[in-house]
């Protein structure tokens, strides 16, 4: 009995502390969140279902995320009938902090106020970010990018998914 309970015990702390580059090659992990017009959305919507997928973390007063965001917001718009772009923000928020933060960034992707199973399933902390998943067209996670700050590996990445 106890050697069960150790083992259980070992496979969950296993996966809460799992390396993100594990999930490479895998389908990716359904999350939801609330779209910036408060509608509850879940990633499985719109992932996996013939159109590749870049999922973008951030979170509101982080100097450096400001600075790629801005560079990450031109490859949207460059790609955005291509690919699918989200933007789950990790910060404890509401829409009208949204709303100010994209003037300021500035910001055109699609922004979801993340839940906590997002957090927990790619293993993120607020030190991670710009913290980029990106996925085929299948649903297979290609590629993940903790504090994204090399754009032209962000652009490569793109450029996988659309091959």
């Amino acid at each position: 009995m106890f050697r069960k309970v150790f083992i259980i015990l070992i496979a969950v702390v296993g996966v809460s502390f799992a390396n993100p580059q594990d999930l490479i090659g895998k389908n990716f992990i359904d999350f939801y969140g609330k779209d910036e017009s408060g509608k509850v959305v879940k990633a499985s919507q719109y992932l996996g279902k013939g159109k590749p997928a870049v999922i973008v973390y951030w979170a509101i007063g982080d100097v450096d995320t400001y600075k790629v965001l801005p560079q990450i917001n031109k490859l949207y718009k460059k790609y955005k009938d291509k690919v699918i772009f989200i933007a789950p923000l990790l910060s404890v928020s509401d829409e009208k902090e949204v709303k100010e933060a994209k003037k300021f960034i500035p910001l055109d992707i699609p922004v979801w106020l993340a839940g906590s199973d997002s957090i927990k399933a790619y293993s993120i902390e607020k030190v991670d970010v710009p913290y980029l998943v990106f996925v085929d067209k299948n649903g297979k996670i290609i590629d993940i990018m903790k504090t994204a700050r090399d754009i032209k590996k962000v652009e490569e990445n793109i450029k996988k998914l659309l091959q």
